[in-house]
């Protein structure tokens, strides 16, 4: 097989192949500007200082520059984890074409190629729009404030990084494409029985025995309760979110209603992607939760004072950085859901003729999102505020944290309300997919 054919097998044509491939280009781009920003801050060198009056205190210090240098290559990891959930899109509908390749006599090693061409191509491109977008971004960051501008302007040095970056990024693309497509089977095979997985109950336990020898170290013992709140939601959320989702789905498995029944069985479809979305979420609401803490702090009269044009650009740097990387996990799940219904349009549509409408679908689409990203949002942010009053209470100057504490429940009262909204927006934008997914030519034999 030649290249010229990989290409056109590789060429998206449905309308699924053709989102996946934009979403795909779109991340492999955002990471690749962050990467080429985190390399140009990394240039200004990580020991000393680097004075110059044109920029933000935040790269002259070199242990606050390094900081911001790791924030970025963050933001890039971000990025490339969304394209690989984008790369995963339309798997069961990609998987059958792939195994039907294989049958008409297609051997491993090209529908390995065939799925190293598909990601490659969208790596090239994202690469080769890296450089433009990075340009903008450093435009734009020169145009705020000097307490701002954490990244300094480009120069000829990114020009020279730029096609370098666009090629491993492409050659990663290419990678992880080729092992996504080495588990397509087209004969038929047994599944063996699982073995009993004790992995997670033994990070459980030590996650627990930490939580015992840490609270030990807390130097005052009325705010010992704190750290052991702050981490054992960090434990329930972060290293349980599969066992979350999953006692989750069968609540509303359970429910009386037949919509959230519908959205229960969905979620123990897709419960470890869920899960990994999740607990992207509640990290996100834990940096905002302390960000959150730690700017009403500011705001309070006491008897020190805070250099606001050395915190603020920071803090809301911080909280730019966690928006940013909830609204990634938000577009994977988005984007997940709308695979999903895809994937089961055969289901849905004979819902839809024994007399389930539309709307009632997008109730249990909605409910289906709804369901874990508010707890999910909520304890994020009492975990970032519980841990931040627990720091607080421990320092040399110890305020009182009752309001400070109250402020928390209210923000993870108030995050949870609006994670709650988003997720209903998320579920209308999704209309279009119920219409097509609930459609009754989807009852066709093909």
């Amino acid at each position: 097989m030649n290249l010229a054919t990989l290409f056109e097998l590789a060429r998206p044509r449905s309308a699924t192949d053709r989102s996946r491939f934009r979403l795909l280009v779109a991340t492999i781009a955002i990471a690749g500007a962050f990467l080429l920003a985190a390399w140009r801050i990394k240039r200004l060198g990580f020991r000393g200082y680097y004075y110059s009056d044109q920029y933000s205190d935040y790269i002259q210090e070199d242990g606050i520059r390094t900081g911001v240098a790791f924030a970025a290559v963050l933001l890039a990891v971000a990025s490339c984890l969304l394209a690989f959930q984008a790369l995963k899109l339309g798997t069961a509908a990609r998987d059958r074409r792939l195994g039907a390749f294989r049958l008409a006599g297609a051997t491993p090693n090209q529908v390995r190629a065939l799925g190293a061409v598909d990601a490659g191509i969208a790596g090239l491109i994202g690469g080769l729009l890296t450089g433009p977008l990075y340009l903008l971004l450093a435009l734009a960051i020169q145009t705020l404030p000097r307490t701002a501008r954490m990244l300094p302007p480009a120069n000829s040095v990114d020009l020279a990084t730029w096609p370098i970056v666009a090629v491993v990024l492409a050659v990663a693309a290419a990678i992880v494409g080729a092992l996504l497509g080495r588990g397509v089977v087209a004969e038929p095979r047994e599944r063996p029985a699982k073995t009993a997985n004790v992995t997670r109950a033994a990070v459980a336990c030590a996650v627990g025995i930490g939580l015992v020898l840490l609270s030990g170290l807390v130097y005052r013992a009325s705010s010992s309760f704190l750290v052991l709140i702050g981490l054992g939601l960090v434990v329930v959320c972060l290293a349980l979110p599969t066992v979350l989702v999953a006692w989750q789905g069968n609540r509303l498995e359970r429910s009386g209603n037949p919509l959230k029944v519908l959205a229960g069985g969905r979620l123990l479809r897709t419960v470890r992607p869920h899960a990994r979305t999740l607990a992207l979420l509640v990290l996100c609401g834990t940096a905002l939760g302390f960000v959150g803490a730690m700017g009403f702090e500011s705001l309070r009269p006491k008897s020190y004072s805070y250099d606001t044009a050395f915190y603020v650009p920071g803090l809301v740097f911080a909280a730019g950085a966690a928006v940013f990387i909830a609204l990634i996990a938000g577009i994977s799940l988005l984007a997940g859901t709308a695979d999903d219904l895809l994937d089961q349009r055969r289901q849905l549509a004979a819902l839809n003729v024994l007399g389930v409408g539309e709307a009632q679908l997008r109730a249990s689409v909605r409910y289906q999102l709804t369901a874990g990203i508010t707890w999910a949002v909520a304890c994020g942010l009492l975990i970032g505020g519980v841990l931040y009053a627990h720091l607080s209470s421990i320092g040399s100057y110890s305020p009182d944290q009752s309001l400070g504490l109250l402020v928390t429940a209210g923000v993870a009262v108030v995050g949870a309300g609006l994670a709650w909204l988003v997720g209903a927006a998320a579920a209308f934008l999704l209309r279009g997919h119920v219409h097509e997914a609930a459609a009754p030519e989807n009852l066709r034999s093909t």
